[in-house]
């Protein structure tokens, strides 16, 4: 009841007052719709702190392409990328959204672009990413029983691996 007066008021109740108090009620009237409609617009992300992260990834100084790099945080959703023919790679936390979150990593390599489907998944840890069968040219130490790792600032971080066989 008091909502259908409020609209009366704004968009039909208007014609029966002078211009001045007319202006001041639809001025009035709009602001009111816009804080209700906005909050959903603008609300709070649950998104971790993220930093922006590439680097390099070098074999025995050579330049490592077409390697899956992830980054597994203490607790919460890998980030991962690939290298490129320069061994370059940046992270993506999800989607679109570049980075990874804040901390403490174990970095797993791996190769190829399998299991990279973390586009679909949400929330903590839901992107699991399977090691593959044919990752024997990287040692274990870097792969299945990685012992690469890295601290994730806020900001750019750069976080070069210069590997060894």
């Amino acid at each position: 009841m008091a909502y259908q007066r409020f609209i009366y008021t704004c968009f039909v109740g208007v014609e029966n007052m002078s211009f001045p108090a007319t202006g001041r009620k639809l001025l009035l009237c709009l602001w009111a719709i816009v804080a209700v409609v906005t909050p959903g617009c603008f609300g709070v992300s649950d998104a971790p702190a993220l930093g922006l992260v590439s680097g390099t990834i070098l074999l025995e100084g050579e330049p490592v392409s077409g390697v899956r790099v992830t980054f597994h945080p203490d607790q919460g959703r890998p980030a991962f990328g690939i290298t490129n023919a320069s061994g370059q790679y940046e992270l993506t936390y999800i989607r679109e959204t570049r980075g990874c979150k804040v901390g403490h990593c174990r970095v797993v390599l791996g190769s190829g672009e399998e299991g990279l489907d973390n586009t679909s998944a949400e929330g903590d840890g839901a992107a699991q990413f399977e090691t593959a069968a044919d990752e024997k040219w990287l040692p274990a130490r870097y792969t299945t029983a990685s012992t690469l790792e890295a601290d994730v600032k806020p900001g750019k971080n750069v976080i070069d691996f210069n590997l060894t066989k």
